[in-house]
This record gives C-alpha cells, structure tokens and sequence, in this order.
C-alpha cells in the first residue's frame, strides 16, 4: 500500500530522511507528486528546438595519452571539460567487466535502507567529498528533480580509504 504525503511529509521523507526518489517509488506511489512536476515554463519543449543550436559533443581518443599525441589529447580533454563540460571518450581501455562492476555498485549503494545511504547526505556527511542527495538544492528548487545522485571527489587514496563507502573504495 502506497504510503500519503503532503508536501512538507514528502520533502522530509526523500530529502531529509534520505529516502530519495527511490524510496519513494518503493512506497507504492502511483503518480508523480505535485512537488516534482516542473512548471510549464520550465519544461523541455522538443518542438522548440533550433538545429542551428544543437551541439555536438566531441569524441576523444585517449589512445594517444600513452604516446607522442599526450598533449594533444590532454588540451582535447581539458577543451572540452572546459567549453561543454561533457564528452565522449573511446579507447579508454576500461575493461567492460570493469564498467559492469561499477555499475552493480552503483546499484548496492542505492538498494541500501535509507539509514545508510542518509549517512552522506549534504550537511551530515562525515567528509564534503562524498554526498548523496536528490536534488541538488532542494530548499530552494520550485520543483524537485526526478533523481538521485551520489557523488565521491577523489583528491587521494587515502580520503578515499577514510570517506568512500566500504563498497566504493
């Protein structure tokens, strides 16, 4: 049976108690609550879009990084981050076994009762390197976004070792 939120019930159920989006998908809801439905205004229109202002992302090789190419594809990378903040990459020599790992770890994370994933939520995370949240800024948001994040900044092995989740190190 789906659980009955009003607005303030709702926001301390996925936002400040932890549980997220999925926690509230796993409640049972049968419709999208109000507090997640974008103003109009706000929505994305396909029919507005101009072909002139479609971007494409670049795609970099990182075969190169290895060999005489290094600067090259380093300046790619750092063009890129800088002008489109998103890119694709190819010969990454990232093993799919690897990617298939990581992403069923992904999945442990948020498949955790929301009393441990909470442990790292903005404000109360033992390190501001690691967060779990949903929207970004929801205090602030007219609407909630229909996500939820979890991030980890590496600065060392050892934030890592101490900060990360013992399934994410």
């Amino acid at each position: 049976m789906a659980l009955n939120f009003d607005a303030i019930n709702l926001f301390d159920f996925v936002v400040k108690k932890g549980n997220g989006v999925k926690g509230l998908v796993d409640s049972g809801i049968s419709e999208v609550p109000e507090l997640y439905i974008q103003p109009v205004h706000e929505r994305f229109n396909k029919t507005n879009i101009n072909a002139a202002q479609v971007v494409q992302l670049p795609l970099i090789d990182l075969s190169g990084l290895d060999g005489p190419e290094h600067d090259q594809v380093e300046k790619a990378l750092v063009k890129a981050a800088e002008t489109f903040g998103f890119f694709y990459v190819m010969n990454h020599c990232m093993p799919i076994q690897l990617l298939k790992e990581l992403k069923d770890e992904a999945h442990k994370f948020f498949n955790q009762p929301a009393e441990k994933k909470s442990v790292y939520l903005r404000g109360v995370s033992p390190s501001p390197l690691v967060n779990y949240g949903t929207s970004f800024v929801p205090e602030k948001e007219k609407s909630l976004k229909w996500k939820d994040y979890f991030s980890m900044y590496y600065t060392s092995d050892d934030d890592a070792l101490k900060y990360w989740p013992d399934h994410c190190r």
